[in-house]
């Protein structure tokens, strides 16, 4: 493990020098053990809120494949003739737009280490760069009393580790195809797929990896096919604006979306919601829904992200969220993706809705995407082999050999199983099938 402490490069004035001065701003640009200190007076005979920032953090020095174990979020400052109120203390940003219940102590008068409390990951604020930062109110404690906030230095302190790299080559002997293939640069600990495509699917597939015979491990997948949906029907429920605004969803895709700059919203203190619903008929009852990805495009009302400002949308079924809630990130349109954290079955599928959730201060959907990948059927279209790398390795792929023939599939609830024999029901009586072309939809079949 190791500690890198992320420091400032800049303190911003929105307040203009009309309002607010700062004198060596550069003594805030470092960690908290800092004994010395940039001073931003307030020489405005006023209690309006005030604002400096904290930005410009060097997030490059925790290398870009490091794994974040854990980290903090740290202020050193003190304050004289300034407002201790909890209302006005330092908050997390980015830009001057706030996170909510981001905050740390309010600054007192003794020079203080504060450590903020959040609910955000360190993913989050990467994101954004040089605009995160430490926003820091230097409000008047009363009109007539000169202000005077003390900066010593703050920091993002960052418990790293460095995974130790892996290569893992794959290869093939046989007809069919492998991907990865070849050598491919990874970390001990993570998950390594490969995916393996017999071109004959009646072949016998086998696995060595780094010579251990892995071929029980191998998991069997069907044909699968995708398909695409747009809402067909919304409902609404607390919303106090723009009910018919939803509408412009329904129909339209992530991709090609309604154009409208119009919101949503619900009353204030609540929030409401529009619930898009879907027709999966095209999808036959039999299936085995493999994947969901569901693209919403739209926006939010204000930047700002609270209880208060909400535009987010997330999967529900049976009025349960099936997914987490993803905000819009911005007053301009953009696309957020869902991801149900449950998979749900083909017969659940049917009752799988978007929902998208508004405050007072609101925001739109107008397109989504729900994208749907499915099998189905008896017959085998691919393998997958999955395992955690613990070193390098060479995983050796082998189609067809002694053990060919022809091999038929059947998806029970634990996967796909492999048989050797299909028995077909006559007259005469049951009779081997040796090839897939003579299925026969309108026969009894038994495998053996």
């Amino acid at each position: 493990m190791a500690i890198a402490r992320l420091v400032p490069s800049e303190l911003y004035n929105a307040a203009g020098t009309y309002y607010l001065t700062v004198s060596n701003a550069s003594n805030a640009y470092t960690n908290t053990d800092s004994t010395t200190y940039a001073t931003v007076n307030n020489t405005y005979a006023s209690t309006t809120n005030r604002y400096v920032y904290l930005q410009g953090f060097n997030w490059e020095a925790v290398p870009s494949d490091a794994i974040i174990n854990s980290f903090r979020i740290l202020l050193k400052a003190s304050e004289s003739g300034g407002s201790t109120s909890s209302s006005y203390r330092p908050v997390l940003c980015k830009g001057t737009s706030t996170y909510s219940n981001a905050y740390c102590s309010a600054i007192t008068t003794s020079a203080t280490v504060h450590e903020f409390e959040f609910t955000q990951d360190y993913a989050t604020f990467k994101d954004d760069g040089a605009d995160f930062g430490i926003r820091i109110n230097c409000r008047r404690s009363s009109r007539n009393t000169a202000a005077s906030f003390n900066i010593y230095g703050a920091e993002i302190e960052v418990d790293y580790t460095i995974p130790v790299s892996a290569t893992v080559t794959s290869t093939l002997s046989g007809n069919g195809t492998i991907v990865p293939s070849g050598a491919t640069s990874t970390y001990e600990d993570a998950e390594y797929t490969l995916t393996i495509t017999p071109t004959d699917k009646s072949e016998t597939v086998t696995v060595t990896n780094n010579g251990t015979d892995v071929t029980s491990q191998l998991v069997a997948h069907g044909s699968e096919s995708t398909l695409t949906f747009t809402a067909n029907d919304v409902t609404t429920s607390g919303i106090q604006s723009g009910s018919s605004y939803a509408e412009y969803a329904v129909g339209h895709t992530a991709e090609s979306p309604y154009s409208s700059t119009s919101n949503m919203y619900a009353s204030s203190g609540s929030t409401g919601y529009a619930q898009y619903s879907f027709d999966f008929s095209d999808i036959p009852s039999n299936a085995t829904i493999e994947s969901i990805e569901v693209r919403c495009h739209g926006h939010r009302e204000s930047s700002t992200i609270s209880s208060t400002y909400v535009s987010q949308c997330a999967l529900y079924r049976d009025g349960t969220a099936i997914s987490e809630e993803v905000d819009f990130p911005s007053t301009s349109a953009s696309i957020i993706t869902l991801t149900p954290t449950t998979m749900p079955t083909r017969s659940q599928l049917d009752d799988v809705v978007v929902r998208h959730y508004v405050g007072y201060y609101g925001g739109l959907v107008t397109g989504i995407s729900f994208e749907v990948t499915y099998s189905t059927g008896t017959g085998l279209d691919h393998y997958t082999y999955t395992y955690t790398v613990t070193g390098d390795a060479t995983i050796a792929v082998t189609i067809g050999g002694s053990s060919g023939g022809t091999k038929f599939y059947i998806k029970e609830p634990t996967g796909w199983v492999q048989y050797s024999k299909l028995w077909k029901k006559t007259s005469l009586g049951w009779v081997e099938v040796d090839a897939y072309d003579e299925l026969d939809p309108t026969k009894k079949y038994r495998l053996s």
